[in-house]
């Protein structure tokens, strides 16, 4: 809880998200600056730091931002550490890839003040596009990467990863995935530093700093420098051990892999030794080689690629061990593990049965679930969303329809069927500018308020420049509703609640040069209809911004002034033609087989199933 995080209590424990920790100990390393742009499942890291600074303020002061995008934050965050500050971002597993140009750069260059970068894994892709394994980011671009194995390892490692990014001058991957970053545990606090905000002077260092070909030919050797150092430390470290009994089998692990390999163990009485890396590059060869050459068979437990089992494979060869893992089937290269998982594995290494027939659990529990009713993600009741996508169902159904990453993804599904492409973020206007190039089909592309910012102004630009025959829908709902209503650069207020500059997204894109810009609330259904069909009409790049804002925060709004919702109701002039349940599909509106009704605690209030209804068959409920 907030007030958990912000407490000033050293040697209480406390019980935190895993999240919620990592938060606490960027205060208890005195971050100076933080930036993120949200992504589940990290959002509340940042959001957590938002609440925090406010709280803070006076006792340990720091700069909080939403940043547009990733790429931003993390440049950010770099500013502050080579002005000599403490700097951290957070992102998704994905955001790396959008600041991933900086990442490499960044590490010729060097950190000054602590650099620590969260990268948020989601193995079984709770909420996105990939399973990417962001451990071969740090191989690539030569950045370590530390990885916590629990909630209190989550605050700890924080605190340390600043430490060593200013003893080696080197930014850092602080790397999680989502069953840590959502997990709860207790988490013994420490000390919260005493510190103001206060800016610096500049000195310059043009020779390091500027990486034109010259200054980074002679930084590249300084980096390798850098990690040959590093990989002699982390051998050494307290990041990195060795537990356990003797014996010729052994297991190494890696992340959240350790903690269900040390359970595992456990629950099959095998007092085997058990090596837990937690800094996955560079990583601590001599201590793997010392740990393998005492061995015959090792396993190897670590979540999505076989990036630890290649690189033991490739020592074990010189000592003849066998390793067991990905490769030769006895773990899965995909999804999350658990405890039953490790043990599977562990236990086909060693030749005995697991404990409890796991794939007969599996197997039941997957007979059970099957008995309840589908329960798929569908749009909160009076979405804007739902409207506007009702409404190029209608006027551009069999049109191409490209989106991007949102809420408004939730387009795919029955009955709008209105999303027919989804990348990552800012590709669905990317690929319209291709799509119309190659088809005959006109394009009616769908991006949220937020990601237009983060992504979608580039592809516009483009489409500008290069003469498309595009629809571009901007879908504002004045927020990034998907990860927790933060706010963005189209609000007037921004992190720690401090007023932000509006910029007007009309603004934005007239000033981009397009010629046919219409605002519409998507509530009013004929109207936005008929703008849809002179949009596709128009020759060149048309944008229209539907604009409402999302219904949990009218809702909110509402209540907050005193404002009454009122709810809709079917009347018994319904003839149960369904429309409003197979073409609209709102939340609210229910219908068992037999009777159709509207849920007045649900509803909120919008009207627009009135107009969907043909027969004139919902009104106003009466007070």
């Amino acid at each position: 809880m907030l007030k958990d995080v912000v407490k000033d209590s050293p040697g209480e424990r406390v019980f935190l998200l895993g999240n919620e920790a990592i938060a606490r100990g960027a205060i208890e390393a005195g971050i100076d600056v933080f930036s993120a742009y949200p992504g589940t499942p990290s959002s509340e890291i940042t959001d957590t730091l938002n609440q925090a600074c406010k709280l803070l303020k006076g006792r340990m002061e720091y700069y909080f931002e939403y940043s547009v995008n990733e790429k931003v934050a993390f440049e950010v965050a770099a500013g502050a550490s080579l002005a000599g500050k403490r700097g951290m971002c957070a992102m998704k597993h994905v955001g790396i890839n959008v600041a991933a140009d900086a990442l490499f750069s960044f590490a010729y260059v060097g950190a000054r003040g602590g650099f620590v970068c969260v990268s948020a894994d989601d193995p079984t892709m709770h909420s996105s596009q990939n399973e990417q394994d962001n451990r071969w980011y740090g191989k690539a671009a030569k950045v370590p990467v530390i990885e916590p194995t629990s909630v209190q390892e989550a605050k700890e490692y924080v605190i340390k990863a600043f430490e060593f990014s200013e003893k080696f001058e080197i930014p850092v991957i602080f790397r999680t995935v989502t069953r840590l970053n959502h997990a709860s545990g207790i988490v013994e606090l420490g000390e919260i530093p005493e510190k103001r905000f206060e800016k610096v002077e500049w000195e310059k260092k043009p020779q390091v700093d500027v990486l034109i070909p010259a200054n980074a030919r002679r930084r590249k050797l300084v980096l390798l420098e850098k990690l040959r150092r590093i990989e002699d430390y982390f051998n050494k470290s307290e990041f990195n051990w060795i537990e356990g009994g003797d014996g010729k089998d052994g297991v190494i692990a890696s992340g959240v892999g350790y903690r269900y390999a040390r359970e595992a163990l456990k629950r099959l009485k095998a007092d085997l030794p058990l090596l837990k890396i937690s800094t996955t590059y560079p990583l601590p060869i001599k201590l793997i080689e010392d740990f393998i050459s005492q061995l015959d068979r090792v396993a190897v437990v670590e979540e999505l690629d076989p990036y630890l089992e290649l690189h033991v494979k490739a020592l074990a060869k010189d000592y003849g061990v066998e390793i067991f893992g990905k490769e030769n089937g006895y773990f899965p290269e995909n999804y999350e593990y658990n405890v039953a998982v490790a043990e599977k594995g562990i236990a086909g290494m060693l030749g005995k049965s697991t404990t409890l027939d796991y794939d007969s659990i599996v197997k039941k529990a997957s007979e059970v679930s099957d008995i309840a009713p589908p329960r798929p993600p569908v749009f909160c009741p009076g979405c804007p969303h739902a409207a506007s996508f009702y409404a190029i169902k209608e006027v551009a159904g069999g049109e191409v329809l490209p989106s991007d990453i949102g809420c408004y993804t939730l387009g795919i599904n029955k009955p709008f069927e209105a999303v027919d492409i989804t990348l990552c973020m800012g590709a669905g206007f990317g690929t319209a500018n291709g799509l119309a190039k190659v088809v005959k089909n006109k394009i009616v592309v769908t991006a949220g308020d937020s990601t237009f910012f983060h992504a979608s102004i580039p592809a516009l630009i483009n489409a500008v420049y290069n003469k498309a025959n595009i629809v571009f829908v901007i879908l504002d709902n004045s927020t990034t509703a998907m990860t927790g209503h933060q706010p963005h650069p189209g609000l007037d207020w921004r992190g720690c609640g401090e007023e932000a500059k509006h910029v007007k997204i009309e603004d934005v894109v007239r000033g981009i040069g397009v010629d046919f810009v219409e605002i519409v609330n998507p509530y009013n259904m004929s109207k936005m209809m008929n703008i849809l069909k002179d949009a596709m009409e128009h020759e060149g790049v048309s944008v229209i911004i539907a604009r409402q804002l999302c219904t949990i925060l009218w809702n909110r709004e509402r209540k907050r002034k005193g404002v009454r919702i009122r709810p809709f109701e079917i009347t018994d002039e319904c003839v149960k033609c369904l429309k409003c349940v197979t073409s609209f599909a709102c939340s609210a509106i229910m219908y068992d087989g037999k009777e159709v009704w509207i849920d007045s605690s649900l509803c909120a209030g919008c009207g627009v199933c009135v107009q969907v209804c043909p027969e004139k068959a919902i009104k106003p409920k009466a007070f």
